[in-house]
């Protein structure tokens, strides 16, 4: 059973019930109905991929120790209470009435272990058996597998967290979470377009390729020539990613063109300042994240030396139906490799796609940031959470028929226009949160993590250093420069922009108000993780609540008078859960 209980608090005077983590018996899955729901490319038949052919299918994962007491006979027979549980692609069920609902769902496939490291020959000593983690498997057990912040488990658990924030406080911006499962997959692909070089480099790839893993042929092995922003080209931040990352290409959604002349009036729509080259694509965008590769007792004098990137080490089985040609992308399907099985809702697209398809005003970016910011103060409020990798592929939306959403926070209502459109953040891989009294943390912020040096605090804290808390202002800047090079030339008048150029401009500077991604010259300033290295040091400016001073989020504010008889979601409501 759990280890806490249900409890009433109070929040500015109001009583507010908490939500309770709990256990719940699940169905077994039909693994044979998903394999023929599943329909494959052509790549994926030619190298013989099923996702859904797995071995070893488990519910238990490490985080369950820190908030269920359970036994041999019960560990593995439970996961977590979320409102609807997985059925198969298109449907869910709700466990307490026994009930079906169509829903389409987004299925990721999490690494337990970095498929890179893996494929340079970084886990030799690793049973290829893999002994999955249960309550006492603690001598047999790769330490990655059985460690509750390996970043596929603590990405996993804050998805639970943002749905039951989504379920039991209506608050719409959480993603709704239907279940998990661990397991040994037949074959786990991962896009290696970015890495081909890293690997080639290394002994143990070359020598294993065809044995342990395999990679597909492509004659678009075009490489990216990131230089200044003289030449608009996207800074080479975004052509990095981490194995965490949550593309739009996946989904195999059509962008859904909607009316959004809500006023009646044609606004101006931020031009893509970016030049690309015949290859460009959104997975090779700047919008990805950064990938510090090392070696494990590294120096942080040359940290910003030792890299990969990672495309997109996860797969889906939602659809095959990619926005771009997938005969432009390189795919590593490796062998008998372990994976967490995350059920999610689908969402309809990703925010990167709609600033590349230029189809964003500045009212719509408005709508948007405020919707993204609000998801960030709610989720630092409840959780004291940080994203660490907030970038444009990161953010996703469904598209809905509600034409405003209205909101309470720090006493001050808002009505928001939608656009057609409701924004979620995803891929919580990177993230630090609390949660009753525990403070989750990605492991890639351990000793040979990727993120390794970006911070410095508990649980992976280095006496010999100074101490670096998790930075609330980490986010937002992040955000700001993944948004830069889309709305802000370089010769742009500043005393001439509006108020969302404005406000990505001051997300991007540092305390002193000095711009962490270009110089003066448009040069990079920051190459590589140093930037995030940097961003967690210097910039401070910026958290969520902060914005809410501004003409781009204030514009919205309505007297509370304005908003009888319409649902709001009540920030203030929302308790804390740390």
């Amino acid at each position: 059973m759990s280890k806490y209980t249900e409890t009433i608090m109070t929040d500015l005077g109001n009583p507010v019930k908490l939500f309770q983590i709990n256990f719940c018996k699940r169905k077994e899955i039909d693994l044979e109905e998903l394999v023929k729901q599943y329909i494959p490319n052509k790549i994926d038949l030619d190298n013989e991929y099923k996702p859904f052919s797995m071995s070893k299918f488990q519910n238990y994962n490490p985080i369950y120790n820190h908030y269920f007491d359970m036994d041999e006979t019960t560990y593995n027979r439970i996961s977590l209470n979320s409102k609807y549980q997985f059925k198969n692609l298109y449907e869910v069920e709700n466990l307490d009435t026994n009930t079906c609902h169509e829903k389409s769902v987004f299925i990721k496939y999490s690494p337990l272990i970095d498929p890179i490291r893996y494929m340079i020959g970084k886990y030799q000593n690793i049973d290829k058996d893999y002994v999955l983690p249960s309550i006492d498997n603690d001598s047999v057990c790769f330490s990655k597998l059985k460690d509750p912040n390996n970043m596929a488990y603590t990405d996993c658990f804050f998805s639970y967290l943002s749905s039951q924030l989504l379920n039991h406080h209506g608050f719409v911006h959480g993603i709704d979470f239907f279940g998990s499962f661990l397991g040994i997959q037949e074959k786990f692909k991962a896009n290696v377009t970015d890495d081909l070089e890293y690997l080639n480099n290394s002994n143990f790839f070359n020598q294993n390729v065809g044995i342990l893993f395999s990679v597909t042929d492509t004659e678009n092995d075009n490489e990216m020539d990131f230089g200044s922003r003289n030449n608009r080209k996207k800074i080479a931040i975004s052509s990095l990613s981490n194995p965490h990352n949550l593309s739009a290409i996946s989904l195999g959604a059509d962008i859904i063109e909607i009316n959004n002349d809500i006023e009646g009036e044609t606004e101006l729509v931020y031009k893509n300042n970016s030049k690309k080259n015949s290859s460009y694509s959104s997975s090779s965008s700047s919008d990805k994240s950064v990938v510090n590769y090392t070696s494990d007792d590294e120096d942080d004098n040359d940290d910003d030396d030792n890299y990969s990137t990672c495309s997109s080490d996860e797969s889906d089985s939602t659809s095959s139906d990619e926005e771009q040609d997938p005969e432009e992308e390189i795919y590593a399907y490796i062998s008998n490799f372990p994976v967490q099985m995350i059920c999610l809702e689908k969402c309809d697209g990703t925010i990167d796609s709609l600033f590349e398809k230029d189809v964003l005003d500045k009212q719509q970016c408005a709508s948007a940031m405020f919707q993204i910011i609000i998801t960030l103060a709610t989720y630092q409020k409840a959780f004291k959470f940080t994203h660490n990798d907030l970038h444009t592929n990161n953010i996703m939306y469904i598209n809905t028929d509600i034409e405003y959403l209205y909101y309470c926070y720090n006493k001050k209502y808002y009505k928001v226009p939608t656009y057609g459109r409701i924004y979620k953040i995803i891929d919580f891989g990177r993230s630090i949160y609390k949660y009753q009294g525990k403070t989750l943390c990605s492991d890639s912020f351990a000793p040979g993590g990727d993120a390794v040096t970006q911070y410095n605090c508990e649980p992976f804290m280095n006496e010999n250093k100074p101490r670096l808390e998790p930075n609330m202002s980490f986010d937002l800047c992040r955000l700001g420069c993944s948004i830069y090079d889309f709305v802000i030339d370089h010769e742009n008048n500043h005393k001439k922009m509006d108020d969302f150029q404005k406000t990505i401009l001051r997300w991007c500077m540092d305390d002193n108000d000095k711009n962490v991604l270009y110089k003066a010259n448009g040069d990079e300033r920051y190459p590589n993780f140093k930037l995030y290295k940097m961003i967690a040091r210097t910039v401070h400016k910026h958290t969520p609540e902060e914005q809410f001073k501004f003409p781009l989020l204030s514009q919205f504010e309505i007297a509370e008078s304005d908003v009888e008889n319409q649902t709001v979601i009540n920030i203030d409501k929302i308790p804390s859960y740390t």
